[in-house]
């Protein structure tokens, strides 16, 4: 997963509202402050991504938990950019979900110009390649292509992807059902040159735990 420059949130928390986490189905959560309890057992950050589609409204909103004990400086890269605090002043609010590859992932984060060709001027390491691509949900960081180029660019998996194991960063995981059943529906919608149509955009990100 690359990005292209070389070859390479509403949130209202009704009450009528639940969150359903994937990693633990028993649970669910009602609130803002239910996820934030559960924050405190596992001690990470939690971030809430809504996406909308152009002329047609919000699509829906998923929950990520970053893994901050394995991959602490990947996970503040991403947190900078959810608070607007990237270098140049870019922020993902407002940025595309400019790819999506069906039965592999989606890909978002160009916050220079939304075409997966911006490059910010500036990368991060690679930190750890301790989590792995066997599953659905996924986060990690695109790259252009060769080691520690990463910098805002970000792929979710829709599915195991065990090939880029040892080449890309994980470090994060989509852990509600409400938002697995997104990526499904983000996955199934048209697309030209693996661009969806309409565009697809963060609305909005937030820290919530």
């Amino acid at each position: 997963i690359k990005s292209s420059t070389h070859t390479g949130v509403r949130c209202n928390w009704p009450s009528t509202q639940t969150w359903v986490l994937d990693s633990a189905p028993e649970m669910e959560f009602a609130s803002r402050e239910a996820v934030q309890e559960y924050a405190q057992t596992t001690g990470r950050q939690y971030v809430q991504v809504t996406l909308d589609h152009a002329g047609n409204g919000e699509l829906g909103s998923l929950i990520i938990e970053l893994y901050t004990d394995q991959c602490p400086k990947t996970c503040e890269n991403f947190i900078n950019g959810v608070k607007g605090k990237f270098s140049g002043g870019f922020k993902y609010q407002g940025s595309p979900i400019h790819r999506i590859v069906k039965h592999a992932y989606i890909q978002g984060g160009d916050v220079v110009d939304g075409t997966g060709k911006g490059n910010p001027g500036w990368s991060i390491p690679d930190e750890s390649f301790a989590l792995k691509h066997d599953d659905v949900g996924w986060v990690g960081m695109a790259n252009m292509g060769q080691p520690h180029t990463a910098a805002t660019q970000f792929y979710i998996t829709l599915q195991p992807l065990t090939w880029l194991d040892g080449k890309r960063v994980v470090f994060g995981k989509v852990v509600d059902a409400a938002g697995l059943e997104l990526l499904r529906q983000v996955e199934g919608l048209p697309t030209n040159n693996e661009r969806p149509l309409p565009e697809v955009t963060v609305s909005k990100i937030e820290l919530i735990a």
